[in-house]
């Protein structure tokens, strides 16, 4: 395993990290894979980690599910099962934060999401750097899809919002990548981003068995007050988050299985339920969260 360290916090740009805890990837190495905060603020980080040009192969499983259509084992029937409701809520969000109908979602997969706007009416393209998927999207839809040099091909304050579903945590040039985002967003265009959040109750209760540490694949682990940071240094302003809930129940059937080597379902939706609860009386820490983000003025 070829890995390189990372020696620079993202948020703060201290370089003095504590040992977080050591995660194993359950999709497709088996190879255990470090986490690390840092000490000034406290922001997580997989690392040692693969380095960029080392990083596809662990894309690579029909048990990634984001990047395949196989609905073997309950898990996977549950998530495509669940899919339909996940995209008209992502939808909802969208048409109401929004103006104009111009859409690039960033990180599409096999293009689902984008399909459904597309037949919605709106003006779509997608961006999928794993070639698995972007043919899979290709072939089974009629939709833009490019890989990351796509990118640059947009004109500058074209678009009316950018989508980001679960895909900020896995982009090693972050920053290089929020500035394009910032440019291609026109004035009161719009960046929606869907993150796991590890300060949740299923994650505390998960520990290094929480699925949605995804190690190596997500090389980041937000918080809200992280990702709110991060983003105010380049140049957006946090307007409101909305839950994912269906993401807890999801998230504790893997880690369930991670932690026991069986799904143990009831305990799933115990643990799920939980997090969903204390996060609704407390305001925030959902396992997963939908941020909305406008251009600073």
């Amino acid at each position: 395993m070829i890995t390189e360290t990372v020696k620079k916090c993202i948020v703060c740009g201290a370089q003095s990290f504590r040992e977080h805890f050591e995660c194993k990837d359950h999709f497709v190495s088996g190879e255990k894979f470090k986490l690390a905060i840092c000490e000034t603020c406290g922001f997580c980080f997989t690392n040692p980690r693969p380095p960029i040009d080392q990083i596809s192969p662990y894309y690579e499983s029909d048990a990634y599910v984001s990047h395949s259509k196989t609905s073997s084992g309950i898990t996977n029937r549950l998530f495509h099962l669940s899919r339909k409701y996940t995209i008209s809520y992502k939808k909802r969000i969208l048409e109401k934060y929004t103006s104009g109908n111009t859409l690039l979602d960033y990180g599409c997969g096999t293009g689902d999401f984008l399909n459904a706007m597309d037949r919605a009416g709106w003006d779509c393209s997608g961006i999928e750097p794993n070639e698995g998927a972007r043919k899979q999207a290709s072939q089974n839809k009629s939709l833009a899809i490019t890989d990351e040099a796509g990118l640059s091909d947009i004109p500058d304050g074209s678009l009316g919002a950018i989508s980001l579903w679960h895909v900020l945590e896995h982009i090693y040039p972050i920053s290089e990548r929020l500035s394009s985002f910032h440019e291609k967003l026109s004035p009161d265009g719009t960046l929606f981003v869907a993150l796991p959040n590890m300060n949740s109750y299923d994650a505390r209760r998960y520990g290094s068995y929480w699925a949605a540490f995804d190690v190596p694949r997500h090389i980041y682990h937000f918080t809200p007050d992280s990702i709110n940071t991060i983003m105010k240094e380049h140049g957006f302003d946090m307007i409101a988050s909305r839950p994912m809930l269906l993401d807890a129940f999801y998230i504790s059937m893997l880690s369930e299985k991670y932690k026991s080597g069986r799904s143990k379902i009831i305990q799933a939706v115990f643990t799920g339920l939980s997090s969903n609860i204390q996060a609704s009386v407390k305001g925030r820490n959902y396992s997963s969260l939908i941020y909305i983000f406008k251009k600073s003025k």
